[in-house]
């Protein structure tokens, strides 16, 4: 991957991560529930993590310094109540924060993936596989969260299935 190359792939992630970080925050406006309001500011805060940690690599290659390992830390991985996806499948707005979260953060480990496999740089492959890791686990929470609130969402509305 040329200089040009990892430019464009730092540029292109750092939007995804700004998308992610508008989504969280508009959600999190809306949330009444401690618990949710807990839950967006941690998605906002990681989110912007990762788009620090993709600056600092976009700084470094567009100012032809050598790459060195970010010392990154992302949350653990969170445990959610019935009730708590309960309530996001409750609230229209929140419900579709979450399926639009979980489209970014697919697109997202997707992406991290395939530019992983561009790369010769090996510290910004495991730079980018460890995003790929980050992002696939806020996937499958969010997936988990939106089948559940689904169910809510429908009962709620009285949608019968087609």
């Amino acid at each position: 991957m040329k200089k040009d190359e990892k430019i464009t792939a730092l540029k292109n992630a750092m939007r995804g991560e700004v998308d992610s970080v508008n989504v969280y925050k508009n959600a999190l406006s809306s949330a009444k529930d401690p618990q949710i309001i807990s839950f967006f500011q941690n998605m906002v805060e990681e989110e912007q993590n990762h788009y620090n940690y993709l600056l600092e690599y976009y700084h470094s290659i567009n100012n032809e310094e050598k790459l060195q390992k970010i010392n990154t830390a992302d949350a653990e991985n969170q445990i959610f109540s019935q009730q708590f996806m309960e309530r996001i499948g409750a609230n229209q707005i929140l419900f579709s924060a979450i399926s639009v979260a979980t489209l970014l953060e697919k697109e997202a480990f997707e992406f991290y993936k395939k530019s992983a496999a561009k790369t010769d740089d090996e510290v910004l492959k495991k730079f980018f596989l460890t995003l790929a890791d980050w992002e696939q686990e806020h996937y499958d929470n969010l997936l988990e969260i939106s089948k559940q609130a689904e169910l809510t969402y429908w009962q709620k509305n009285r949608f019968e299935p087609f």
